[in-house]
């Protein structure tokens, strides 16, 4: 494979004249949510089908090009960014097509850069959506990216990650071989089944791009609730919620249920006046099951809205779904119940409907009001270690809290449910820095104008990369696991010795020039 490429972006171009290319301001893309590439793509190549990827990957084996797909760019793992020189990202935002709904045999097929939010419109008017339906980031994060990553939210506390609703798949190998897994790699049928023989969709789901570019997901398909239920308790002891959460789950009770500490969830509450927006109070009337029920939740959410907000604990947000109201009603009484025999407090359920009224907000929050840096890590842990991986993940600021402090580093934490099995911790951390291409991206000039400019801080992110460290052995202690693994997380470190085996023979029969994703699935630190 060659190491060294004379002006790769301009053979490229000459050996594929159809394919845009761009290769100014390229800072962008040399960044996600927290990272920067340790060296900067040469170029962006922007595809429009399937087979111009074909043709791309191909010709990037012969020249040694490295190439990582980008969906919507709001990943935190820097599973996009080049590792290595000589690499372009592949911009999927061109393959947005809706290819086949077919409501009878409960499937969907889609692009893989299709967003969430385009699903979502897609599926509404039909009475239907995937089980596993979107991220916070869905107006923006694309379909391929959540399954190539793995991805976690809506729908998650009873049905799963986005892995757990893919049927099958179509993706472009290293040798660029196109793949067709579940029951749509065989002859005469349709991508309606996952499991016949074993389960190639698998392999593919999560592996940050290192096996191949997706091209097409099949979902299943499920019909949308008939009724809807909101219930909100707030614990002074974040272990007796993630108690409750992890029972809540293993009932299935509920199809979101998310944790906050006092400090986000007040954030939550206030951000960008989002409880007094006329536009929001508008929405929930309108997706509510009546006038009636949209007019009230309206007017708890006005008259409780801020106001509760200076005043909870630990906030646990549970969002309820029935076949009708009935089933939902009967679902919401055993979440109460649970809630208050770990010791919550009912209180208005002003954040869910919110959430569901706008489960798509604009991504022009990714730095905090007064314009700090965020940082998130996560795990999810069997739901008998869920008390426990809190307490030891706090125990960690604690007893750093002095250098921390002085590192002006502070943090908060969202908690959730991960269907019966599992519930999940995220550190939200907060610190004071420049702010990356990708964060002033999302803003309106607006917005840009008027935000704070932090001057660079690498002693703080240094102490930082230090804490995720100290965070990550913890995890690593209790057994637990990630999504959006990239190079954040230590995925081969942690895998025995056949498995990493195995995984090494999958990357060279899928990638033998080593072009996809170099360097994904392990650790960047």
């Amino acid at each position: 494979m060659a190491s060294d490429i004379a002006d790769p972006a301009s053979q490229l171009a000459e050996r594929l004249p159809g394919l845009r290319i761009e290769t100014r301001d390229l800072d962008l893309y040399s960044t996600d949510v927290f990272y920067q590439a340790p060296h900067a793509p040469v170029a962006v190549l922007h595809p429009e089908s399937e087979g111009d990827i074909v043709n791309m990957v191909r010709e990037a084996a012969v020249l040694g090009l490295g190439l990582y797909a980008r969906g919507g760019g709001l990943s935190y793992s820097a599973g996009y960014l080049p590792v290595r020189p000589n690499c372009a990202l592949v911009d999927l935002s061109a393959l947005d097509k809706v290819i086949e709904i077919n409501a009878e045999d409960r499937y969907v097929t889609v692009e893989a850069g299709v967003t969430w939010a385009q699903l979502r419109d897609a599926l509404r008017p039909l009475g239907l959506m995937t089980p596993f339906w979107g991220t916070f980031s869905g107006l923006h994060a694309t379909v391929g990216g959540s399954v190539s990553q793995g991805a976690k939210f809506f729908g998650s506390a009873s049905r799963g990650s986005s892995a757990e609703s893919v049927l099958g798949l179509r993706v472009v190998t290293g040798t660029g071989e196109v793949i067709e897994t579940g029951s749509a790699g065989g002859e005469n049928t349709t991508p309606f089944f996952r499991n016949y023989g074993p389960d190639l969709t698998g392999i593919f789901l999560g592996d940050c791009g290192a096996f191949g570019i997706k091209t097409q997901i099949t979902l299943q398909l499920i019909p949308t609730a008939k009724g809807e239920a909101f219930v909100s308790f707030s614990f002074d002891d974040p272990a007796a919620q993630m108690r409750a959460m992890g029972q809540i789950g293993a009932e299935l009770l509920a199809s979101e249920c998310l944790g906050m500490d006092p400090f986000s969830a007040q954030s939550r509450m206030q951000s960008d006046g989002l409880l007094a927006d006329l536009k929001t109070v508008g929405q929930i009337i309108k997706g509510a099951s009546s006038l009636r029920s949209g007019l009230r939740d309206a007017t708890l959410i006005a008259l409780h809205g801020r106001r509760f907000a200076k005043k909870v604990g630990y906030l646990m947000n549970t969002i309820i779904e029935g076949g009708d109201q009935r089933e939902a009603d009967r679902k919401a009484q055993r979440v109460r119940a649970i809630a208050r025999n770990f010791g919550g407090r009912e209180i208005p359920a002003s954040i869910p409907r919110v959430m569901r009224a706008m489960p798509f907000p604009p991504m022009s929050g990714l730095l905090t009001p007064s314009g700090k840096r965020m940082a998130w890590l996560h795990t999810v842990v069997p739901n008998s270690r869920g008390a426990e991986c809190f307490t030891r993940t706090e125990a960690v600021f604690q007893r750093d809290a002095v250098a921390l402090k002085a590192a002006g580093i502070s943090h908060g934490y969202l908690l959730s449910t991960h269907g019966p099995s599992g519930v999940g911790v995220e550190t939200l951390i907060r610190w004071s820095d420049a702010p990356l291409p990708i964060h002033l991206d999302f803003m309106s000039e607006a917005q840009r104008a008027a935000l704070k400019r932090r001057p660079d801080n690498p002693a703080s992110r240094e102490k930082l990369r230090e804490l995720t460290r100290d965070i990550l052995a913890e995890w690593r202690e209790l057994g637990g696991v990630h999504m959006q693994v990239g190079r954040k997380y230590p995925f081969m470190q942690t895998r025995q010795a056949p498995v990493r085996a195995l995984l090494d023979q999958l990357k060279h029969q899928f990638d033998p020039s080593d072009i996809m994703s170099p360097g994904n699935l392990f650790t960047l630190d």
